[in-house]
């Protein structure tokens, strides 16, 4: 059959790109502004001011980022910044001053559709001044982009020096950004020091943070090393006195030529229980590996995350499991002697006591007894003055002496068997907690009929519905919500009311934009001293759908984002927020599984029935454990079975 030359096949690129490279994968004004930082990195600027307007909602409110870097000309612009996906360092893989290039993907340049409607673009090379606009709206009206020109706004001489500015305007925050919450989180984003490139936000050079750590490695500086199979990293690593409550702080952040490829908080993926597992709530640091960006890109798009399945990527995360498996066995050995070191101070008393015992012996074991016990991972205060009570107090029984010698046997790594050797000082509270479990186990089986009868998510009030039986019994969520009371709870809130109300703390009126959301969240509670849990419950009986799968990652980006940028309160300042929907059953649509995998960062989706199963095995297990510890006491006796 003789082909047709007159017929051909091309490819096309609708505006809705922009969406997808802009709008949708950079969510806020530090992500889209650190793209234009790379920029002026790899302009060689010395500075880069940015400019941020002290009211958002203003009409004319603007952000302007101006870098002093060497420009481009009108060919420059026309070859390279307007070439989505034209990788920079095909003209070579350092700057003509010698730096290693950043950029490398080509889209940096439409990060400022997910904070503007247009972009403004002023650059001045060589004496000559060209400027364009890039308007959101045009460029996603276009159903190709293919013959799409961009008019230029002026084409001049000038006398302004080299470099770029790129205004954002018809801005899309709604919200007011912070510009110290905005400076650190900026500085988080690369590993640059003031003497490489500064950068200045309203007139203020941000720096980095001055960080007090109980416990750094090395002491100071960088360590570098030559990681087996991967190559040299440099890297530092160190723990807080407190728990890190600013999620950007903790675990390990990764940089790649200066700026981040793996955001915080990570801890190269580990799962699983290791050995001073407590110590992850403390530690902090930060690592340089080039290598990541050099021949093969291993960095996601986003530039949030490694793509560690791939190529040299497994090699340093493995390492990177080993160094931390390490270094928290460490913390843990220094942080049990400081404990020991602490009860011994603070509770005196106790060992007044054992001084008045009758023999040299008792004195003995029952002084190496209490130090063991002090050196146990979270072992509280409180928790250290009944046991140390109950000791001094029944030493002279042999059932106090039993248990004292097991603990002075036990060795330092064998603390399953210290735990079951204070086991036996649990048996009084085992009672108490099992007639609690055994309520909880009742509530349970309430909650069985409730998704088989499949009670509505939200009723008239009076009536029962899912929303206020998980509002008042917590716990069905998991051991991880236990704390939680139904006060803890905002129920029912208007979204863009409550970040007003909680947020910002302030009582200011609604904007337009505001008023004409109305969205309402089903439930919400701050979880704790670093998360934020949105909850968008179905009904039981209907599975998951689209919409309420967006509707939820809407919450949590906007909540989120007011957090990053306009709290003015600082107890928010360190908090991340993360979705949770409940539905009868997953989707049968296979995009949906793709958009959830998407969005795994921001949400997750489990089943009525799942959650059922799950709480009623875990209180099962625990109910009989409880029963175990005291077999004959008439009270757990005189309970059902479960």
């Amino acid at each position: 059959m003789e082909h047709d030359n007159s017929k051909q096949l091309k490819i096309r690129f609708a505006g809705r790109l922009i969406d997808l490279l802009g709008q949708q994968m950079y969510g806020g004004a530090v992500p889209s502004v650190a793209e234009l930082v790379a920029n002026a990195w790899d302009a060689d600027a010395q500075k880069v001011e940015i400019s941020i307007p002290a009211n958002i909602t203003d009409e004319h409110a603007e952000i302007v980022v101006r870098d002093f870097g060497s420009g481009m000309t009108f060919e420059e612009l026309n070859n390279f910044y307007l070439h989505v996906g034209y990788e920079r360092r095909q003209r070579g893989d350092r700057t003509p001053g010698g730096r290693l290039v950043m950029g490398r993907k080509g889209i940096g340049k439409l990060a400022g559709f997910g904070i503007a409607e247009d972009i403004i673009v002023t650059s001045i090379k060589d004496g000559r001044l060209v400027e364009l606009r890039l308007s959101y709206t045009e460029l996603r009206q276009q159903t190709t982009t293919t013959d799409y020109v961009i008019p230029t706004l002026r084409d001049e001489d000038s006398t302004e020096p080299s470099g770029v500015k790129i205004t954002f305007k018809g801005l899309k925050l709604t919200r007011n950004i912070n510009p110290e919450a905005f400076s650190q989180s900026m500085a988080r984003r690369f590993a640059l020091g003031s003497e490489q490139m500064q950068i200045f936000v309203n007139g203020t050079e941000i720096s980095k943070e001055n960080i007090n750590l109980e416990y750094r490695y090395p002491q100071s500086g960088w360590e570098e090393i030559e990681v087996e199979g991967f190559g040299k990293i440099q890297c530092w690593f160190g723990f807080q006195r407190e728990t890190i409550k600013d999620s950007e702080l903790r675990g390990i952040s990764i940089f790649a030529r200066e700026r981040v490829a793996q955001f915080t908080p990570f801890f190269f993926n580990l799962s699983g229980g290791i050995n001073g597992q407590v110590a992850l709530e403390y530690l902090m640091g930060q690592i340089k590996a080039d290598l990541l960006d050099q021949e093969t890109d291993y960095i996601a798009t986003d530039r949030q995350t490694v793509n560690w399945q791939f190529g040299k990527a497994p090699a340093l995360e493995e390492w990177g499991k080993n160094k931390i498996k390490s270094l928290c066995a460490d913390w843990k050995k220094k942080h049990e002697q400081k404990n020991v070191d602490r009860f011994q101070h603070n509770l005196g008393d106790f060992f007044q006591r054992i001084d008045r015992l009758s023999t040299i012996q008792e004195k003995q074991d029952l002084t190496s007894a209490l130090t063991k016990i002090a050196g146990i991972e979270r072992i509280t205060e409180e928790d250290f003055k009944v046991i140390a009570n109950s000791m001094v107090s029944g030493v002279e029984r042999e059932s106090v002496k039993k248990v004292i010698r097991r603990i002075n046997a036990a060795s330092d790594e064998a603390l399953p068997e210290l735990y079951e050797a204070i086991k036996e000082w649990d048996i009084i509270s085992a009672v108490a907690t099992a007639e609690v479990i055994y309520g909880r186990i009742q509530i349970i089986d309430q909650f069985q009929i409730h998704i088989k009868n499949r009670t509505p998510e939200k009723s008239a009030a009076g009536k029962e519905d899912m929303q206020s039986f998980i509002k008042n019994y917590p716990w069905l969520l998991g051991h991880r919500y236990e704390q939680l009371l139904p006060a803890d709870f905002h129920h029912e809130k208007g979204l863009d009311k409550w970040i007003e109300d909680i947020i910002i703390g302030t009582n200011q009126e609604y904007g337009e934009a505001n008023r004409r959301d109305g969205r309402r969240f089903d439930l919400l509670c701050i979880k704790n001293d670093w998360l934020i849990v949105i909850l968008e419950l179905m009904r039981p009986g209907i599975p998951e759908d689209y919409d309420h799968v967006m509707r939820l990652n809407r919450y949590v980006t906007k909540i989120r984002t007011a957090i990053t940028e306009n709290s003015s309160r600082p107890e928010f300042s360190n908090k991340n927020v993360f979705g949770l929907l409940i539905a009868d059953e997953p989707s049968k649509d296979a995009s949906l599984s793709d958009t959830k995998i998407a969005l795994r960062g921001n949400l997750e989706s489990i089943t009525w029935n799942g959650l059922f199963t799950t709480v009623k095995a875990n209180y099962g297990e625990y109910y009989e454990l409880l029963k175990s510890k005291a077999p004959e006491d008439p009270r757990l006796k005189g309970m059902v079975t479960f």
